[in-house]
């Protein structure tokens, strides 16, 4: 069974995504199709636009779709690029995918690949270099932009300009990591078509980025031909705003060395947000405040959301020091269940309820599902729902 998988968010699932699936089905000619999705909240730290449950439905129900979705634990999920790299392409490589992938901005895919291959042979001298720019003043992130140009060539360090690509780049630096530990895994870029990830100029397309379609859906424009099928939104706003008094309540009663503890914050930025909060009127606002050459703004947001989760430093370390041993199961289809149906001996674990599984995982995996469950708690507060029917352990998997 020619198995592919996928690492991705859908937030939400939009004709580009749908297109990446069909167009990694016609070159690889795929049995199964598994997706690795992040759960409530996003890389970014920001609550997703769809409950996990309903993007999950959205992937398996749309033409040519995928046939399985498993849930990327909330530790790699809301996290820096190469964690959430990482965790995906393990729990992909633990499946026992025979191919990872992914979308990307560059025209060659080899440019890609022998980026990835310097990243990792020049990592000493790039992050020499990255510290010495920083020392100028530069932002983490164009100081390291800057370090690859010096090192790989001006022409490696446009790559990552374009956010497909710093993530694609984390990937193959991951799947080098896995041959050489023997997994016979290929990988397949595949070019993004249509606008790009904020762009939504080209009105009369069907395609538009992801980050566009957020905007749009926050403003409370017509989506509906952007995404395959028919999709259901929350409130945004509502959200938005519960999130930060959420927020506030638990800020205002922690001490600065309780905030320190939790991952993300630290060397000062705890003091900022116990004075910044007080004054803060949004969540936009209170991120841009934070916002520093040292913090980006993607930075501030996943530590404001570790808060919520309580997620700790200690804690943080642990989880992703290993590779994640179980997943829960989203979504599946007829595909999907004969492709579980086949690996039943595997070692790792396809989860399908909580309750009656849960003892038989690992503890670590126990404490990854714990933390799931957590976040899927405080996104259903945030959503308004009831928390107890909408809980990880009431809700079951969309099975086709």
């Amino acid at each position: 069974m020619k198995t592919v998988g996928i690492t991705a968010e859908y937030n939400p699932f939009h004709n580009g995504h749908a297109y990446h699936i069909c167009r990694t089905r016609e070159l690889t000619g795929a049995d199964c199709v598994i997706a690795v999705m992040s759960g409530d909240f996003t890389q970014r730290g920001e609550p997703a636009v769809q409950g996990k449950w309903d993007r999950a439905k959205a992937a398996v129900t749309a033409p040519g779709g995928a046939d399985l979705i498993i849930e990327l634990p909330y530790v790699f999920a809301c996290s820096r690029a190469s964690v959430f790299a990482s965790g995906a392409v393990d729990m992909l490589v633990r499946l026992g995918a025979d191919c990872l992938s992914f979308g990307c901005e560059a025209e060659d895919p080899d440019r890609l690949r022998e980026l990835a291959r310097v990243l990792v042979s020049e990592d000493e001298a790039i992050s020499e270099a990255r510290n010495t720019y920083m020392k100028d003043g530069l932002s983490g992130a164009k100081a390291y932009e800057l370090a690859v140009s010096q090192i790989a060539g001006e022409e490696a360090g446009l790559l990552l300009l374009e956010p497909n690509n710093i993530l694609a780049l984390e990937y193959l630096k991951r799947i080098a990591y896995w041959r050489g530990e023997g997994a016979l895994i290929e990988d397949l870029p595949v070019k993004r078509y249509g606008s790009g990830y904020d762009d939504a100029s080209a009105t009369d397309s069907a395609f538009a980025g992801a980050g566009a379609i957020r905007d749009m859906i926050r403003e409370g424009a017509d989506v509906s031909s952007y995404i395959p099928g028919e999709a259901a939104f929350g409130d945004v706003k509502a959200v938005s705003d519960k999130y930060l008094q959420l927020l506030k309540g638990t800020v205002l009663r922690s001490a600065p060395e309780d905030l320190s503890r939790i991952c993300g914050v630290g060397e000062g930025l705890e003091n900022s947000i116990i004075r910044e909060i007080k004054t803060a009127s949004d969540a936009d606002g209170l991120v841009s405040a934070l916002t520093s050459r040292r913090y980006t703004g993607a930075t501030i947001r996943r530590a404001l959301t570790n808060i919520l989760v309580g997620l700790s430093w200690k804690e943080a370390d642990l989880l992703i020091s290993g590779t994640p041993g179980a997943g829960r199961l989203l979504a599946a289809n007829e595909a999907g269940r004969r492709f579980m149906r086949e690996r039943r001996e595997s070692e790792f674990a396809i989860v399908t309820n909580m309750n009656r599984e849960e003892k038989g995982l690992a503890s670590v995996d126990r404490q990854m599902l714990k933390l799931d469950e957590t976040a899927a708690d405080i996104y259903n507060l945030l959503c308004g729902r009831d928390i107890y029917s909408a809980s990880d352990r009431v809700t079951s998997p969309y099975i086709e």
